[in-house]
């Protein structure tokens, strides 16, 4: 990945998802909704956001993206990993953004699979105080095997608890992607 999409994505993952590096959830249904965003759509275990950032390198566009949130089996407040899809780069192409805890390896980088299918390695591409990032492109390949599978799994080290597996469950991804297209952004 090239260093301006690659910032980019780091500045959308900074700026436009605080929900992680505050550990916030997504917003309460019937709640109002800050100028500028539009209101979190669900597809079973995928949700569609769209916001207009006020700043930075987008600032007055929408951007919407589809995430999940990986929690915890033992602590409901904690997220394992959050997965976001978006259009990035000139050529506004699909990224994977995986976003994991901050004590995880950046050398070992992590790994995305779909069921028993091709394992795609993905760099960390920096750590912040309050996560580390990376992306891949999200091929007409991945995007196949993501619609037909079951569930992705995330693995990646950290420093305190060694390998670690987070499941990720595909439910309605095809419908938050179909979503995503159609939101333009």
């Amino acid at each position: 990945m090239r260093a301006g999409p690659a910032a980019l994505i780091l500045g959308l993952a900074a700026v436009s998802l605080p929900a992680v590096a505050h550990g916030q959830g997504a917003p309460v249904p019937g709640a109002s909704v800050p100028s500028g965003t539009v209101p979190t759509q669900t597809y079973k275990s995928w949700a569609l956001d769209c916001l207009v950032p006020k700043s930075g390198e987008g600032a007055g566009k929408q951007v919407c993206f589809i995430h999940h949130e990986a929690r915890s089996s033992t602590d409901a407040t904690a997220i394992m990993a959050r997965i976001v899809v978006r259009r990035a780069g000139p050529d506004k192409k699909l990224a994977l953004i995986v976003q994991l805890p901050p004590n995880s390896v950046q050398a070992s980088g992590l790994s995305v699979g779909i069921d028993a299918n091709k394992v795609y390695p993905v760099a960390i591409q920096a750590c912040l105080p309050k996560f580390c990032y990376g992306a891949i492109e999200m091929t007409n390949d991945l995007q196949g095997e993501a619609k037909a599978g079951q569930q992705m799994n995330v693995v990646f080290a950290a420093k305190d608890k060694g390998s670690q597996q987070v499941p990720v469950p595909l439910s309605g991804i095809t419908a938050a992607l179909a979503a995503l297209a159609k939101s333009g952004s």
